[in-house]
């Protein structure tokens, strides 16, 4: 039985390795384990220009020299780059976001990407969330962009940390499909995939690579079908012009870290790819920085029922008619559990947090610009990757965050515990202490406990006074889900 259940655990691994396809790794420029430097250096009436509020609204590119270090290089450009503001109310803050073409003023593609993307991240006092969000979606093989963070000086002035966002464009595609061969929307606010006429507006569905062959035949065609198909016929009809698997994979995510500034809440921040090999559209989250707690609205993120994710008072046909269907929502909350077992628990996390962090910690010490926007100390830097902020808008610790929505996960859907412990085989089950009862007072063959990486842990078995089995986890073990194996069955267990 032991074989046959680290052969699953095998099996299991290797097919979820090999669809692991679709997003690159670390290059010479994305590099999230170390902190690059990157300069520019424009024309002291142009930096004037670049950060003058009366120019808050500009879209014009200035000249810059540029240059980036890190280690796997040191390189100053030929040519001139182009720098402008980017975002939206970002832009009002006194640490700016920033947008580099290399193209602007005549120069070629940088290690083949055409833009920068330079974020402050103002709202986040770990300056992690949105790196952190973006790496759990590619853990669960979504694309989704790369980052890395940075320091950034102009003339020679620091300008504090900021991460580089990889732009989502037709090198984007290439790097993860092969070709850019289709069309590809920026969806902004607003934008709820009603049939309504409103995906003819290129504010909201903006067309980004091979303009002028879309006639957004393809994207009318798609809403047509998410609206106006029939019940008994959706399931073969959606699936013959849209990647499903591919957004419930996104869409567990999006509800496990609190993303409510994507789709299913706030009708924004995502792209519509459709592929022309596939003739399926496809969906791709960006700015992930409304993540982990991170609170405008007055909700408790960490508590939002998983079952209930989209809001309620608005139509979002996407993702409410997708998890009407029960087989789409069995294999929404089979990856819930995906997550919970591999990715949102301590023993992923906390290494990465501590890692960090301590990439992070001088230059945010040296940062003057940090807390220009709320206040932020260094000390808030600090403190924010563990517990809540006297902020009225970072609700949440990083590391608070993960271990009360992981118990209100168990608590809400009930499909993340199996049927065998559901009808009281284990008590209790969740567990918040490291033992757990078995009901029954006679057991046929030794308890054995693996831990999810199919580690066998050591346990200790006692009987109890009211004929149950009790099996103790020892002191170092920590929260996470186990497999009990006993009796000739498996039987998942729970431990926040």
């Amino acid at each position: 039985m032991k074989r046959l259940f680290l052969i699953s655990i095998i099996l299991l691994t290797a097919i979820w390795l090999s669809a692991q396809v679709q997003n690159p790794g670390t290059d010479a420029i994305f590099r999230p384990s170390e902190l690059a430097i990157i300069r520019l250096t424009l024309t002291p009436q142009d930096k004037a220009l670049l950060l003058d509020p009366a120019n808050v609204n500009s879209e014009k590119y200035l000249p810059a020299i540029f240059q980036m270090t890190n280690s796997q290089l040191d390189t100053i450009l030929e040519k001139k780059v182009g720098i402008r503001l980017r975002g939206n109310s970002s832009r009002l803050h006194e640490k700016k976001p920033f947008k580099i073409d290399f193209r602007e003023f005549g120069g070629k593609k940088f290690y083949n990407h055409k833009k920068f993307n330079l974020k402050p991240n103002v709202n986040d006092p770990t300056q992690v969330r949105e790196p952190l969000s973006l790496l759990y979606f590619r853990e669960m093989n979504v694309p989704a962009a790369r980052t890395f963070p940075l320091r950034l000086y102009i003339n020679d002035e620091y300008m504090g940390v900021y991460i580089n966002v990889e732009q989502l464009d037709d090198e984007f595609l290439k790097l993860r499909y092969g070709n850019d061969k289709g069309f590809l929307y920026k969806c902004s606010f607003g934008a709820n995939l009603l049939d309504d006429g409103q995906i003819q507006n290129a504010e909201l569905y903006e067309s980004e690579i091979n303009k002028s062959k879309d006639t957004r035949a393809e994207l009318e065609h798609f809403v047509n079908v998410l609206n106006n198909t029939p019940a008994r016929s959706f399931v073969t009809e959606i699936e013959k012009v849209f990647n499903v698997d591919l957004y419930l994979r996104q869409l567990a995510v999006e509800a496990m870290l609190g993303h409510w500034d994507g789709y299913s809440y706030n009708m924004n921040n995502y792209y519509l790819f459709y592929n022309g090999n596939s003739g399926l559209f496809e969906y791709f989250p960006y700015d992930a920085d409304n993540t982990w707690g991170i609170d405008w609205l007055g909700r408790d993120w960490a508590k939002r029922d998983l079952t209930k994710w989209p809001r309620e008072q608005i139509p979002l046909p996407l993702t409410k008619r997708l998890l009407n269907i029960p087989d789409f929502k069995r294999q929404y909350e089979a990856y819930l559990k995906q997550l919970l077992d591999e990715y949102f628990n301590a023993s992923f996390l906390v290494t990465l947090l501590n890692s960090y962090k301590s990439i992070l910690d001088q230059a945010v010490k040296e940062d003057t610009y940090f807390g220009k926007a709320f206040g932020f100390t260094h000390a808030d830097f600090l403190t924010s990757f563990e517990t809540r902020l006297n902020n009225n808008h970072v609700r949440y610790g990083l590391k608070e965050f993960l271990e009360v929505r992981r118990r209100y996960a168990f608590q809400q859907v009930q499909a993340l515990i199996p049927e065998d412990n559901r009808v009281a085989s284990l008590y209790p089950n969740p567990s918040n202490q490291p033992f757990v009862y078995y009901s029954t007072s006679e057991i046929f063959t030794e308890p054995q406990v693996y831990n999810s990486t199919g580690i066998r842990m050591p346990v200790t078995v006692s009987t109890t006074d009211d004929q149950r089995i009790k099996i103790s986890l020892p002191d170092y073990a920590g929260a996470g889900l186990y497999y009990l194996m006993i009796d000739g069955k498996v039987l998942r267990w729970a431990y926040y």
